[in-house]
C-alpha cells in the first residue's frame, strides 16, 4: 500500500444513493477516482462526479486494474459475489495489495468467502458495512462498522474518514458485517413496534399526535421513532429513505445468521414476517414508514 493516502486511487463499484456520497467525498479530496458506470442511469447519477474528474469504467475487472483500493456499495451478498467472483469481476485483475472494501450489508459466511478468494489473489479486505441514510452520506457523516486486519483498516482510515463520522472496528473479517446486521435488527424492529403500535392506536382512536408527544417525551423514544414520526404525522417518509425490499433482505440475513450460529431468534423471527407481509402486500419498492399502510390495510383502515 502507498504510503501516501492521498495519491491512492480510489474505485467505487456502487453508485446508488449511498455510494455516489460517498465517492463525492473522495474525489472533492483529490483522489483520483474511479467508477463501475454500466447504464444511462449510472451516468445520469454521477454527472456531477463525472464532470469533476472521475473516470467512468464499464466492468468491475477494469476499476480493479487500476484501483489501489476498491469499495463496493451494493444491495447484498449476490451483488457482492458477482462483483467478484464474475467473468468480468475483480479477481480477474486484481492488483497485488489493494484493498477490497465491501461496504455493503452482506452475509457474514459470504463475507469470509470474498475475503478467502481476495487474499488469494494477493490483495486484502475489509468488511465495513455502514449505517447513517442517503443524506449522512452526502455530508459525509456516515458510520463504518469494520471487520478485518486492524493495519489494514489503518492503511485505508485517511480515505474512510473522509465520508465516514466514526469508525468502529467490531474484529476479523466479518465481524463488521455482522455487527451490521444486528443493528439493522434493532432498528427495524423498532420500526415494527412503532407500525403496528400506531395502526393499532388509529384503531381504537387514540390521537396520534398526542401518542407522539408522549413518545418523543418518554423512554419509547429513538431515532426509528424521530425518522417514522413526520410519515405518521404529515406523510413524508423522506427521514427514513430505506426501501422495505431492503429492509426485508436484511431481516432474512438476520435470519440466516442466528441460524447458523444456532441462536435464539424469536423476535427475530417475528420481525422478518413483518417484512414480508409488508412485500407481499406490495410495498416493496416503498420506504419503511409505509410499513404502517400494511398494518392499516390489515386492520381495515386507510
Amino acid at each position: 500500500m502507498n504510503d501516501s493516502t492521498s495519491s491512492l486511487k480510489v474505485g467505487f463499484i456502487g453508485v446508488g444513493m449511498m455510494g455516489r456520497g460517498m465517492a463525492k467525498h473522495v474525489l472533492a479530496k483529490g483522489h483520483p477516482v474511479a467508477l463501475l458506470v454500466r447504464k444511462k442511469a449510472d451516468e445520469e447519477r454521477c454527472a456531477e462526479l463525472l464532470t469533476h474528474g472521475a473516470q467512468p469504467l464499464k466492468t468491475a475487472a477494469e476499476v480493479a486494474a487500476t484501483a489501489d483500493v476498491i469499495i463496493i456499495c451494493v444491495t447484498g451478498s449476490p451483488q457482492v459475489e458477482e462483483v467478484v467472483f464474475g467473468d468480468t469481476g475483480i479477481l480477474q485483475t486484481l492488483k497485488p495489495g489493494c484493498v477490497v472494501v465491501d461496504c455493503s450489508t452482506s452475509l457474514p459466511d459470504s463475507t469470509r468467502r470474498v475475503a478467502q478468494a481476495i487474499a488469494a489473489k494477493g490483495g486484502q479486505f475489509l468488511d465495513a458495512a455502514m449505517t447513517g441514510t442517503p443524506k449522512h452520506a452526502d455530508e459525509g457523516k456516515l458510520n463504518l462498522l469494520v471487520g478485518g486486519d486492524p493495519e489494514v483498516l489503518t492503511s485505508v482510515r485517511p480515505v474512510f474518514a473522509l465520508f465516514a463520522e466514526n469508525i468502529f472496528y467490531c474484529g476479523a473479517v466479518s465481524a463488521g458485517h455482522t455487527t451490521k446486521l444486528l443493528h439493522q435488527f434493532v432498528v427495524l424492529g423498532n420500526a415494527a413496534i412503532l407500525a403496528e403500535a400506531f395502526s393499532c392506536a388509529s384503531k381504537t382512536g387514540v390521537n396520534l399526535e398526542v401518542l407522539c408527544d408522549v413518545i418523543a417525551s418518554g423512554g419509547a423514544n429513538s431515532t426509528a421513532f424521530q425518522r417514522f414520526r413526520p410519515y405518521v404525522l404529515e406523510g413524508n417518509d423522506q427521514l427514513f429513505r430505506f426501501s422495505l425490499a431492503n429492509a426485508h433482505k436484511d431481516m432474512h440475513y438476520y435470519a440466516q445468521m442466528t441460524g447458523e450460529a444456532q441462536a435464539v431468534s424469536l423476535i427475530g423471527d417475528t420481525v422478518h414476517n413483518v417484512y414480508t407481509m409488508a412485500g407481499n402486500l406490495g410495498y416493496k419498492t416503498a420506504f419503511v414508514p409505509h410499513l404502517l399502510s400494511s398494518f392499516n390495510r390489515l386492520n381495515g383502515s386507510s
